[in-house]
């Protein structure tokens, strides 16, 4: 418990010196250019950085564009984006962005959120019960992904962030 404490606020005093910019704009949706045969919709959240003088400022308004096999979308930042889940069919793809004449490319790897959410909910369980927490939460998480069925995990982007010096 008290570790999970100090880890909770060490992570809002990294986040205090990072100003986000507010969201305003509606999830952009995604543009299909063939059948998806998609199980449903998941989204990430893209955001944009410069560097200055070693400090790290969000910027606003910097058109980007992500793309994969099937579908793409167009975006400024800060944006929340929709993309297809096709399951473990969830294409790889690719996020670039412009800036001041810099071009940014990210690539997008999709990750299977059900999985991840099981191991995360089994790590924070077991990390203030020392070694044996960890290996009983570590059994736990490793009954649950077993035991789940696979054909209703959910695939996603992961949240990005492109940083432009």
């Amino acid at each position: 418990m008290k570790i999970s404490f100090i880890i909770a606020a060490f992570g809002a005093v990294l986040l205090s010196g990072c100003e986000m910019a507010e969201i305003t704009q509606p999830p952009v949706q995604y543009k299909a250019t063939k059948s998806l045969n998609e199980k449903g919709v998941k989204d990430f959240t893209a955001r944009t950085f410069a560097l200055k003088d070693g400090n790290r400022k969000e910027i606003s308004g910097v058109p980007c564009k992500m793309s994969a096999p099937g579908f793409h979308s167009s975006f400024v930042t800060p944006a929340v984006v929709a993309t297809p889940d096709m399951g473990p069919r969830t294409p790889v793809g690719s996020l670039s962005c412009t800036y001041n004449g810099d071009k940014k490319l990210e690539i997008m790897r999709p990750v299977n959120e059900t999985v991840a959410q099981i191991e995360s909910s089994a790590a924070s369980a077991g990390a203030g019960a020392g070694i044996i927490g960890v290996i009983v939460s570590g059994i736990s998480a490793s009954t649950q992904k077993s035991r789940r069925d696979a054909t209703l995990d959910q695939y996603g982007y992961p949240d990005v962030s492109v940083v432009f010096k």
